[in-house]
């Protein structure tokens, strides 16, 4: 079956469109009076993973590595330590983890091994 240019770029664009939206928004500080978003939950969630993959590193850093790191740690803290979210958000944000683990851990590691010495 051949498709015509215009009905294939419809296509094309339907199936984006279905694609799983992987867009993060840090969240703002906050006491854990509120619930986060699925972007937000994502950031907290997807950061963490790329904290975690990162710390190892740690052992071996350089001062100004480390001080870049124990900053993610407080960035992190600030929005994500306390909060609350939808169990549909959570379950749909762990798949969309779980699928990207690797590349997140490497992420992780690059982030602060790229870290300028000092």
């Amino acid at each position: 079956m051949r498709l015509r240019p215009a009905a294939a770029a419809l296509l094309a664009f339907a199936l984006l469109a279905c694609g799983d939206d992987l867009t993060e928004t840090k969240p703002p500080e906050h006491a854990g009076d509120r619930s986060l978003s699925r972007a937000e939950l994502r950031w907290c969630m997807f950061n963490d993973t790329r904290i975690e993959a990162a710390r190892p590193d740690m052992r071996s850093a350089n001062q100004f590595q480390i001080q870049a790191f124990n900053a993610a740690i407080t960035e992190w803290n600030a929005g994500c330590r306390r909060y609350r979210y939808s169990r549909s958000d959570r379950d749909a944000v762990q798949r969309q983890q779980n699928e990207r683990r690797a590349a997140l851990e490497a992420e992780g590691k690059a982030r602060f091994a790229a870290a300028p010495i000092k």
